[in-house]
C-alpha cells in the first residue's frame, strides 16, 4: 500500500518506549506514521522477553512480544550515554513530530534528554510519557508492574470468586491499556501542534487508564450506600445479581437473562429448549412474560423475583449443558440472543467472522516462517491501516538512523490559537448509545469539541435506567449514564418519527463527525446510514462501532462488552486453573474499544483537516480488543500453544512471587477484606523482600535467590507470605515494601477518591447536575501540559439543550421548531 494513503502518512514518531509500552507507537505506525524505534546497542532488552517462536528460544529476533509490539516500525541502535549518538538522536528529534517514551519520572533527564530542551530544539514536538503512576506525585516513584497497577486501580477488587483472592486478568493489561490511551492524547496534542506550531508534554498514568475500566463502580457507595465487590460470574451492580457464566457441552458460554425486547426472545428460547429436552420448567419462569420490560417489577410485587431468577438459572444451566458452544453461538447470531461463547485463543484463529473479513495478516519473519498476526484494529474507508511490515530485526537497527520520508509542513511558530481547547471548532453528532460510542465522543467533548448527544425519554439509552442513581431511579438520575456523557449537549429527537429523521439529517449536514454504535441494520432501517449522511455532507467522518463490524456473517450480532469479553478470549485466560473462568467486571472490552475508536477518529479528523475528505470508519469491538491479547494470540498462531488460566501467578514464570495475599480485615464480610498485591520482578527485589520479612529461615534458603529456585517453591512461598500478610494491615505492608518491592493494595473503587496519587492527578472532577446535584465524574487519564482536557459540564438531561441546538446551531425558525415539537419529533423538557 502506498504510504500516502494512510491517515498519519505525513508524521514522524520516535519510539523510546520499553517492553510493555510498545503499543502506543505501534498504533501510530498502523495508521501510517513513520515510526523509528530507538534501541540501545545490542537491542531492546524487551527482545529477551518470551514467549519465543518454537525452536528459537532466546533469539532476540524471535520474541513474540517483540513481533506483536513493534510490527510496522523501523529500528536504530543508539548509545545515548555517548555524545555522538545523543547528537544523532537530537537531530532526529528536530525532524520528528512525536516522541513516545516510558522511562518514568526523571527518565528523559537521566538519558541526557531534558524535555524542555527537546521542545526548545523543536517547538512543535509532542512528547508523550507513559508510566505506571504519572510523572509526579506522592507515588510516582513506586514500582508498578501489571499486577500492582491493576490492583491499585480498583479493577482487580471487582474480579474473582468470593471465596478466594481477587483476580488479575490472566494476560498483562495495564501497560497496553495505557499505551492505547496514550495514542489518543498524542493525536489530540498533535492536532493542536498542527494548528498552533506549539508542542507540549503528554503525561499518561497507567493506573488511571485501568481505573476507567471500573465502569460505574466508583460512585456506588456514595450514591447507594453499597460497596461493589467481586461476585464471580454474577452481575455485581444489579440488585438481582443474575448469573452470566455457564458450562455447556464442550466449554463455557456467557448468557444475559434480560426481559423485554432486548433479551426476551433469548429467554423464550431457553424455555423452548427445556421443553424440547423434556425438562420441567419451574413455575416462576414458565409464567414470566419475558417480552415485558416490567416483568421483574411484577415478579418483585409478587414477592418472588429471587425465585424467578434462580428458576431461569437452573433452566439455562440444564439446556446449555446439552449443547455445544458453537451451536449456541450460531443460534445467538441468527436470532440476536444475548449469548456468547467463552473463546480460546485457538478459537479466535478459527473464527468465521474474522475469516470473512480477512482479518488475519500473514507476515513473513526472516529465517523463521510466515504466521497469522492480529490484523487491523479499524477499517477506515479512505485511509486504510498499514498491514505490511514485520517487526525490525536486530540487524535492521545497525543502519544509519534517518527518517524514511520528508518532514511534514510545519506551522510557523506564531503563538497559540485563540482557543486553548485543542478540538475547539470540531462539531460532533453523537448518535451512539451505552458504552463505546458515548465514551469515544466524550474524549472529543472534553477537549473542546461541540458534541450533541441524541437521546429520547421513550427510546432512551439503557444506561439511563441502570445504577448507581442519585436520589433513586429515574432517567435523569443515573450517574452511570452521566459519567459517560459529560461535556456534551443533549438534544431530544425521536428517530422513529419521520420529522425526527429529517432533523437528524440536518444535524449530520452541520457536523464534522457522526458517531454511532448500533448494528448495521439499525441505521439502514432508519435511512441514516453512511451513504445517506454522506449525500448531505460529503466531508463527513462517520464512526460506526459495533460488536463485530459492518460486514461479515456476524455483523448483526448484538450485545454488550460482557459478551465480547467472552468472544475475544479474556475469560478463557482469567481465573483459577481448577474452576470455571472468571468474568472481568462489567463491559470490559468497551474500555479497550473506546481508545481504538478515538485514535482512529482523531487520525481521520487530521486527514479531513488536510484534505477535506470525509470517510466511513468501521471499528469492530472484536477486532480491536484482540490487540490486548496480542502476544497470547500470536503464541497460538506460531506455536500452537493455547493460553490458559493461572490465577494471580505470572504465567510466564518470570516473576515469583507474583500474587495477591490477604491482610488484616477492616470489617466483617467480603467488603471488609483487604489484600496486598506483590510481585518480585527480579532477584534484587526478592532480597529486599527477604530483609523486610525479617530474614526468616524459609526465605533465606539459597535456592530462593534465583527465579528458577523460587518457581520450584512457589506454593511454599505463597503459603508463608499469606501467613505474614494476614498479621498486618495492607497500608503498613505497602509502606514497608514500596519503592523497594513492587506492591500495592487491592483498592476498592470508592477508596480511589481518597488515594493520594489520584488526588494529586486531579482525576475525579465534581460537576453540578440540574437533577442530581453535584456529583463526581471520572476525569482525564492523561495530562497535557499546555492544553489539558477536562470534563466541562455535567451530562445533559433528556432534551436539555434541544432548543439551543435547533435555534442557535441549526438556525431553525420559530415555525420550524414549532413544527418539530407538534409532530412529536423533539423533546425539550428536562424530564
Amino acid at each position: 500500500m502506498p504510504p500516502d494513503t494512510t491517515a498519519l502518512a505525513p508524521y514522524r514518531v520516535l519510539d523510546l518506549t520499553t517492553h510493555g509500552w510498545w503499543l502506543c507507537a505501534r498504533l501510530l505506525a498502523d495508521l501510517g506514521a513513520d515510526v523509528l524505534k530507538i534501541e540501545p546497542p545490542g537491542g531492546d532488552p524487551g527482545r529477551s522477553v518470551g514467549p519465543f517462536a518454537a525452536g528459537h528460544e532466546g533469539d532476540p529476533d524471535a520474541s513474540l512480544a517483540w513481533w506483536f509490539g513493534n510490527r510496522g516500525k523501523r529500528s536504530a541502535q543508539l548509545d545515548l550515554a555517548g555524545g555522538a549518538d545523543r547528537a544523532r538522536l537530537l537531530a532526529l528529534v528536530a525532524g520528528a513530530d512525536v516522541v513516545v517514551e516510558s522511562w518514568g519520572p526523571g527518565g528523559l533527564a537521566a538519558h541526557g534528554l531534558d524535555a524542555d530542551a527537546l521542545l526548545a530544539a523543536n517547538p512543535s514536538l509532542v512528547i508523550t510519557s507513559i508510566s505506571p503512576y504519572g510523572l509526579d506525585g506522592p507515588h510516582a516513584d513506586w514500582r508498578g508492574p501489571d499486577l500492582v497497577v491493576a490492583a491499585r486501580s480498583g479493577f482487580t477488587w471487582l474480579t474473582g470468586d468470593t471465596d478466594r483472592a481477587p483476580l488479575r486478568v490472566g494476560e498483562p493489561q495495564a501497560y497496553a491499556l495505557a499505551a492505547a490511551e496514550a495514542a489518543v492524547h498524542t493525536l489530540v496534542a498533535l492536532h493542536h501542534a498542527r494548528r498552533s506550531g506549539v508542542g507540549q508534554r503528554v503525561d499518561v498514568a497507567a493506573v488511571l487508564a485501568v481505573a476507567r475500566c471500573t465502569m460505574n463502580a466508583c460512585e456506588f457507595k456514595a450514591l447507594e450506600g453499597r460497596e461493589l465487590v467481586r461476585s464471580g460470574s454474577l452481575v455485581a451492580y444489579s440488585p438481582l445479581r443474575p448469573r452470566q457464566l455457564y458450562r455447556c457441552a464442550d466449554g463455557e458460554v456467557v448468557y444475559m437473562a434480560v426481559v423485554g425486547p432486548l433479551g426476551g426472545e433469548g429467554l423464550d428460547q431457553v424455555r423452548r429448549w427445556a421443553a424440547q429436552d423434556g425438562f420441567e420448567i419451574p413455575a416462576e419462569f414458565a409464567g414470566l412474560d419475558v417480552m415485558d420490560p416490567r416483568a421483574w417489577n411484577a415478579a418483585a410485587a409478587a414477592g418472588g423475583v429471587e425465585r424467578t431468577v434462580a428458576a431461569i438459572e437452573r433452566t439455562a444451566e440444564a439446556v446449555f449443558a446439552r449443547r455445544t458452544k458453537a451451536y449456541l453461538y450460531d443460534e445467538a447470531v441468527r436470532n440476536r440472543y444475548l449469548l456468547a461463547p467463552v473463546a480460546t485463543t485457538a478459537d479466535l484463529l478459527a473464527d468465521r467472522q474474522l475469516a470473512a473479513r480477512q482479518y488475519w495478516d500473514e507476515l513473513a519473519v526472516d529465517g523463521i516462517g510466515t504466521f497469522a498476526f492480529p490484523g487491523p484494529f479499524a477499517r477506515p474507508a479512505a485511509t486504510p491501516l498499514r498491514r505490511d511490515g514485520a517487526a525490525p530485526t536486530l540487524a535492521d537497527g545497525l543502519a544509519e538512523p534517518q527518517w524514511a520520508r520528508p518532514s511534514s509542513p510545519r506551522v510557523a511558530h506564531g503563538g497559540e490559537p485563540a482557543s486553548q481547547d485543542p478540538l475547539a471548532g470540531v462539531k460532533v453528532f453523537d448518535l451512539s448509545w451505552v458504552g463505546v460510542g458515548p465514551l469515544t465522543a466524550r474524549y472529543l467533548a472534553d477537549y473542546g469539541a461541540t458534541v450533541l448527544r441524541l437521546d429520547h425519554s421513550v427510546r432512551n439509552d439503557v444506561l439511563r435506567v441502570n445504577p448507581p442513581f442519585a436520589g433513586g431511579p429515574g432517567i435523569n438520575r443515573s450517574q452511570f449514564y452521566a459519567d459517560f456523557n459529560a461535556s456534551k449537549l443533549g438534544v431530544g429527537i425521536d428517530l422513529a418519527n419521520p420529522k425526527g429523521r429529517e432533523l437528524a439529517l440536518r444535524l449530520a449536514a452541520w457536523a464534522d463527525v457522526v458517531v454511532e454504535s448500533f448494528t448495521p441494520r439499525t441505521l439502514r432501517g432508519l435511512g441514516l446510514d453512511y451513504a445517506k449522511l454522506r449525500a448531505v455532507n460529503p466531508s463527513l467522518v462517520m464512526l460506526s462501532t459495533c460488536m463485530q463490524g459492518q460486514t461479515g456473517p456476524n455483523a448483526d450480532y448484538r450485545g454488550f462488552g460482557q459478551l465480547m469479553g467472552a468472544i475475544t478470549g479474556f475469560y478463557s485466560v482469567t481465573g483459577w486453573p481448577d474452576r470455571l473462568g472468571s468474568m472481568t467486571y462489567g463491559a470490559y472490552t468497551d474500555f479497550m474499544a473506546q481508545r481504538f475508536c478515538a485514535t482512529t477518529l482523531l487520525a481521520a479528523l487530521d486527514h479531513q483537516r488536510r484534505t477535506g475528505e470525509g470517510q466511513h470508519l468501521d471499528v469492530s469491538q472484536l477486532e480491536c480488543s484482540i490487540h490486548l491479547l496480542g502476544t497470547a494470540v500470536l503464541e497460538a498462531s506460531v506455536n500452537g500453544v493455547v493460553a490458559g488460566r493461572h490465577g494471580n501467578r505470572d504465567g510466564t514464570g518470570r516473576t515469583v512471587p507474583h500474587g495477591i495475599f490477604r491482610c488484616r480485615s477492616v470489617a466483617e464480610g467480603i467488603a471488609g477484606q483487604r489484600w496486598l498485591a506483590l510481585a518480585c520482578e527480579d532477584d534484587a527485589q526478592w532480597a529486599a523482600l527477604t530483609e523486610i520479612l525479617g530474614s526468616p529461615g524459609w526465605a533465606t534458603d539459597p535456592a530462593l535467590r534465583t527465579v528458577e529456585g523460587r518457581r520450584a517453591a512457589e506454593d511454599h512461598i505463597e503459603a508463608e507470605l499469606e501467613r505474614w500478610s494476614a498479621a498486618h494491615t495492607v497500608e503498613e505492608l505497602v509502606g514497608r515494601l514500596q519503592p523497594r518491592v513492587a506492591a500495592g493494595s487491592v483498592t476498592p473503587p470508592d477508596e480511589l477518591h481518597s488515594d493520594p496519587q489520584f488526588e494529586h492527578l486531579d482525576y475525579f472532577v465534581p460537576l453540578s447536575h440540574p437533577v442530581m446535584g453535584e456529583q463526581r465524574y471520572n476525569g482525564m487519564q492523561a495530562r497535557l501540559s499546555r492544553t489539558p482536557g477536562r470534563p466541562r459540564k455535567a451530562a445533559p438531561c433528556v432534551g436539555e439543550d434541544t432548543l439551543f441546538v435547533l435555534e442557535e446551531l441549526l438556525g431553525c425558525t420559530e415555525d420550524e421548531v414549532s413544527d418539530y415539537l407538534v409532530s412529536g419529533a423533539i423533546e425539550i423538557e428536562l424530564g
